[in-house]
């Protein structure tokens, strides 16, 4: 009996070093491993860009002209992508795709159809494989692969979503280093466990929030076919479905307006012709008069935040911090961009 326990032991301690080990090399000597576990509207303040900490308040993009919501796909290319591609732009609808590199390698003619239609390429991996639990140089082996097959197509990749959403800094900085944004979600149907269209078509509309970045997958046929009731629901409530790109641009040029910072190159030039239209106030005042109307707060209860009616307590969107000491100029991108 007292042999039996120690073999017990001496396995059990066999089991934990393996695994120690397995995580220290995984994760870059202990580095923190992170996922991507919320499915709706998460309060984490570096959630849904690791590395960006803007903050976008409910009223910045809840007036009618900002009622906007990012909609991206990941685990193409395949023929499917090509059917959400043709029925998005018959709507008018822009997105983001995000390929895998071996499959972009497999099926180029299908990436270069989607990128026709006017939607946008993301990069989702080479391989499709935990990127965290991999060594720097495997890391940086995958970005090389995958940017070199989006490269060879002539495809500009400015946005990265890690496989699983697992990532750590490391995952993070080496996508930055090849110019690529890490983008997460805050809207998650779970389209990839098989449910029906029904259930997707509900879990995403019951969960629209200004400034959302709503996630599918385009390799399973129920996500297509929730899409039409998910577009009409959106139409009806007066959103408007956008790449990551014009997401990002609509984020800057919001805070740009309220707070005067992070503005574009182009910004002063379009306040000087409202100025000039009117002939009744100067550039400065323009500037007011347009931070204080995009700052006040909608006074009809559809351009609130929504509250959802589940257990628990009432989740918002995620609110991004930016720091007090960066140093900021007119020209200066959203720190996540």
């Amino acid at each position: 009996m007292k042999t039996l326990s120690v073999r017990s032991l001496g396995l059990f301690v066999l089991l934990w070093c393996a695994l120690a080990s397995s995580l220290a090399q995984g994760s870059s000597s202990g580095e923190h491993v992170r996922v991507a576990k919320y499915s709706y509207m998460p309060t984490s303040s570096n959630y849904l860009s690791p590395g960006g900490e803007v903050e976008v308040p409910w009223d910045w993009l809840s007036l009618p002209e900002e009622r906007i919501m990012a909609l991206t796909f990941d685990d193409g290319p395949e023929e499917r992508d090509l059917e959400i591609a043709n029925l998005l732009t018959k709507q008018g609808i822009e997105a983001t795709f995000f390929f895998i590199g071996n499959k972009v390698d497999a099926s180029p003619g299908v990436v270069k159809k989607v990128m026709g239609a006017g939607h946008e390429i993301g990069y989702h991996s080479y391989r499709h494989q935990k990127l965290s639990w991999i060594s720097q140089t495997d890391l940086k082996e995958d970005f090389r692969l995958g940017k070199a097959s989006l490269n060879t197509l002539g495809v500009p990749v400015v946005w990265f979503r890690p496989p699983y959403g697992l990532f750590n800094s490391r995952v993070v900085k080496t996508a930055k280093e090849q110019g690529m944004e890490t983008i997460l979600w805050t809207v998650d149907p779970k389209d990839w466990t098989g449910i029906g269209p029904e259930t997707i078509a509900k879990r995403v509309i019951r969960t629209f929030h200004p400034g959302a970045v709503l996630l599918f997958h385009s390799n399973h046929a129920a996500t297509l076919q929730a899409l039409p009731e998910i577009i009409e629901a959106a139409k009806a409530r007066e959103y408007r479905f956008v790449s990551l790109t014009e997401w990002r641009r609509t984020i800057q040029t919001v805070h740009c307006r309220m707070s005067k910072r992070h503005c574009p190159p182009n910004f002063a030039a379009d306040v000087a012709k409202v100025g000039e239209a009117s002939k009744k106030m100067s550039v400065g005042s323009a500037v007011t008069a347009s931070v204080s109307t995009v700052g006040s707060r909608p006074t009809s209860s559809r351009h609130g935040p929504p509250v959802l009616h589940r257990r628990g307590r009432p989740k918002a969107p995620i609110p991004m911090v930016v720091p007090v000491t960066q140093k900021i100029d007119g020209s200066t991108p959203l720190p996540f961009m």
